[in-house]
């Protein structure tokens, strides 16, 4: 396969700006779960308040957490609003869009492909085709130059056996009984639509270079 330069590029363009997101994400997740740490950790000392424990010191330096961290929420979610729009207008900076990808691949990779990849291909297409064709042509020629023996055997044949009363038998034809290696449309059928030959033929792919 030839190396699509500009899809790769495409591919991974986004990549540093979804790490930042992705950073900034967690970051705001980690601040919400310590609230909620905090939260549940004063749920505990109120249990105790109730339970008759003099915890009003523990209640008011939990408070005094919980707003703190919930600051450090408000923080971490500004922050990566920021980053948000930092990475929004970053990526529209020579930005590959997909109108390129799809100039590109109509204008330079099919051409490419076709000169490389496809022409080789085609190129032992219709060596073979060539090859078939003067090959069935050459198997009718042989019936054809022994035809005329095997009608004249077919004739004594007949007239004998009617002659001397006894069985007669039938003049076999050269292709009679022979399985022809020809090119099916079932078996086109199958290569395009299971991308698998017919069995007992083996897979010979095209050599590459080969122009």
């Amino acid at each position: 396969m030839i190396n699509w330069e500009l899809k790769s590029r495409y591919d991974v363009q986004d990549a540093r700006f979804i790490e930042l997101r992705n950073k900034h994400d967690g970051l705001v997740r980690e601040a919400e779960q310590k609230v909620a740490d905090l939260i549940a950790e004063k749920q505990r000392i109120l249990v105790r308040e109730f339970e008759g424990e003099d915890v009003a010191a523990e209640r008011d330096a939990i408070t005094q957490k919980i707003e703190a961290a919930e600051k450090d929420v408000d923080e971490a979610k500004s922050v990566r609003a920021a980053a948000y729009a930092y990475t929004t207008e970053k990526s529209r900076e020579g930005r590959i869009t997909v109108l390129d990808l799809t100039m590109d691949w109509n204008n330079n990779v099919i051409p490419e492909i076709r000169e490389k990849e496809l022409k080789p291909i085609v190129k032992r297409m219709d060596a073979a085709r060539t090859e078939m064709y003067n090959a069935l042509l050459d198997y009718y020629d042989l019936i054809d130059r022994y035809d005329h023996q095997r009608r004249e055997v077919a004739e004594l044949e007949q007239r004998d056996s009617h002659h001397l009363g006894r069985v007669s038998y039938g003049v076999q034809s050269i292709e009679q009984e022979y399985n022809l290696p020809l090119v099916t449309t079932s078996d086109m059928r199958m290569i395009k639509e299971r991308r698998a030959l017919p069995n007992g033929i083996a897979r010979k792919p095209t050599e590459k270079g080969v122009k």
